[in-house]
């Protein structure tokens, strides 16, 4: 995308107005206790925000370097629990909040256990975990860690990491701790050194937003594609930043901020809204907790302006995904059907329900669409839900909807989900099930139309069958059939037939395409043609399907333009050629004037169509 559009975009003009107002606020001051963080200047103020998308706005000094200082703990965090598992970080380092400062000594009675990854005794003992190979010690798998987030090279402040060094005696005693209870098993020596190296990497304000961005997006880093951290443990660092990643302010920041966070006392954040963004902010003027004191302000207000709390109420339910519902006593597929079908269709069709919905499935909205389809079953014997216009559903809706077509299966009905090929998941599921399941298993399967149009159209045989009407036969050589031909005597017929050709045309022939010259019409003998369009990029859309006793392209019998659709036969089909010159006058006028009955019916028909959609 075009640079230009992110520098107007709304987003960017927020973040330029915030960042202004920003830099008028000057409570709070530079840390100290690491003697070379007292260089930074006060002023400085960068914010970058990076969504799951790639896009990324950035305003002030985003790309002013600084140390990462506590905000490495996320991703060191996660790389333990790639490294070690779940179960043995666990045993080592708790998730419980300390409600303590970052460098207190919160350890577990007992078991010695730091209470959780994100104070510094939690770090220690997390960075102690991390995996050492023949041609990656430990730092170097740290810094390619970080890289795979940031999408760039890491480096380390050598001179932040000797002050820091020289002047960490109380992490070197809380690592003598932890060695003493058994919670390390390297020297103190070599773990607090990796510590202060990791604390010590130079990222900036937009390196911070790449980190939130890559957690935001489920591990994966937004703009390269590389997976920063395996999906599975992404839960598991967002849950510990959101109860500890800002100290003894957690509980403040979760309940006016409401994203996962860590902070540093370099001065930098780095907040993560699951799904959508991640932001970096750098400001190193601190609070007395040891949190960026303009960091959190820029949170706040883009928390409140935009309701990007995480625990803001989206509602989820079947008025928010369902776009229409519908049954085919009035609305019917596209298959032409004759007087004694469309009868069918006006009394029964109430029995064929389409659902189409619209946008992400998630639990709830799939858990009220599944009650209100059950609730419903009783005068419904088939079922399509549509979902075209469906961009993602989540492992909750899968297996809500997979249960759907178990018990109507169970209830001996029909249910076809369509136009899905986009929904891997949900379809690997839904075939799984059908494949394992000892339920009653309904033919077709649930996944076996491709559009809404012709599983209706399998429906409606399926009533119009049961009814036993004559419906379609398999051959009509009767022109009299023919609505254009009503009200002509045997004579008429047997000219009209004379002055045409009989054809054949073998299944998947075309028979004309849209653009072609209109010389003539067709009446369908036996068979079934299909009239299409092309729809763009290889695909095209059925508009009708036609068979015995019908007849297409007759339109052009009123203008001899050219061809407005392509024509095929779905299967070998019989049919008589009529050129429109062959026709004398006086059969012209009566084709015409039926013509203007039928497509005056027709209009009505759609006209009342038309109100039951409204």
């Amino acid at each position: 995308m075009d640079q230009r559009a992110f520098q107007f975009s709304p987003v960017q003009r927020y973040l330029d107005r915030i960042h202004e107002e920003l830099l008028d606020l000057s409570e709070g001051a530079v840390a100290d206790y690491i003697p070379e963080l007292t260089r930074a200047d006060p002023s400085w103020l960068g914010i970058a925000m990076v969504t799951v998308d790639g896009h990324v706005y950035q305003v002030g000094d985003s790309r002013r370097s600084f140390t990462i200082q506590s905000i490495s703990k996320a991703v060191t965090y996660g790389l333990a629990l790639e490294d070690r598992g779940l179960n043995q970080v666990l045993s080592k380092v708790g998730v419980e909040p300390s409600g303590e400062a970052f460098n207190s000594i919160s350890l577990e009675p007992g078991t010695g256990r730091p209470m959780n990854p994100m104070i510094n005794a939690g770090a220690i003992a997390t960075t102690g975990l991390i995996a050492s190979t023949p041609d990656a010690p430990p730092m170097q798998r740290i810094l390619d860690a970080f890289g795979r987030y940031t999408g760039r090279p890491m480096e380390i402040d050598e001179t932040v990491y000797r002050s820091e060094s020289d002047t960490g005696h109380r992490n070197r005693a809380i690592a003598h701790l932890l060695l003493g209870y058994g919670i390390l098993d390297r020297t103190p020596e070599e773990v607090v050194d990796l510590y202060f190296r990791q604390c010590s990497i130079l990222v900036t304000a937009r390196d911070l937003a790449m980190i939130g961005a890559c957690l935001a997006n489920n591990g994966v880093n937004p703009v390269t594609g590389v997976v920063a951290l395996q999906s599975r443990y992404v839960e598991k660092v967002l849950s510990v930043m959101s109860t500890c990643g800002m100290y003894d302010f957690s509980g403040a920041w979760i309940f006016n901020v409401g994203m996962p966070a860590k902070s540093g006392v370099g001065g930098g954040i780095t907040a993560v809204l699951p799904g959508q963004f991640g932001l970096g902010v750098f400001s190193p003027r601190l609070d007395a907790k040891g949190n960026s004191v303009r960091g959190i302000e820029a949170c706040k207000r883009l928390s409140k302006d935009f309701s990007l709390h995480l625990f803001h109420v989206a509602r989820s339910t079947s008025a928010t995904v369902m776009r229409q519902v519908y049954d085919c006593a009035k609305r019917t597929s596209r298959r032409r059907r004759n007087a004694a079908e469309l009868a069918v269709l006006a009394e029964q069709g109430h029995r064929i329900r389409v659902y189409e919905l619209q946008g992400e499935l998630l639990f709830g909205s799939a858990e009220s669409v599944g009650v209100e389809i059950l609730s419903e079953l009783a005068g419904i014997d088939y079922l399509v839900i549509d979902l075209k216009r469906v961009i993602g559903t989540d492992r909750a809706s899968i297996l809500v909807l997979g249960e759907l077509a178990g018990r109507i299966a169970t209830e001996g009905k029909h249910l076809f989900f369509t136009d899905c090929k986009n929904l891997y998941r949900f379809r690997k599921h839904l075939l799984g099930e059908s494949a394992g399941t000892q339920e009653p298993r309904q033919e077709p399967g649930p996944l076996h139309f491709e559009d809404a149009d012709h599983a209706v159209e399998w429906c409606e045989n399926q009533l119009i069958a049961e009814a036993e009407t004559t419906g379609t036969a398999a051959s009509v050589q009767d022109l009299g059939a023919q609505y254009l031909c009503s009200g002509m005597t045997s004579a008429e017929l047997e000219e009209l037939r004379a002055s045409g050709e009989e054809r054949t045309f073998a299944a998947g022939n075309g028979i004309f395409r849209a653009g072609d010259a209109a010389e003539s019409m067709y009446f369908i003998f036996s068979g079934e043609v299909e009239v299409w369009i092309d729809s763009g990029s290889g695909h095209h859309l059925r508009l009708s399907t036609l068979g015995p006793g019908m007849v297409f392209g007759e339109v052009a019998f009123m203008n001899q333009k050219r061809r407005t659709a392509n024509v095929s036969a779905a299967i070998e089909t019989q049919c008589l050629e009529l050129r429109f010159e062959s026709i004398r006058e006086a059969l012209r006028i009566k084709m015409l004037m039926n013509m203007a009955s039928h497509f005056a019916n027709k209009i009505e028909r759609d006209t009342q169509l038309i109100q039951q959609l409204g």
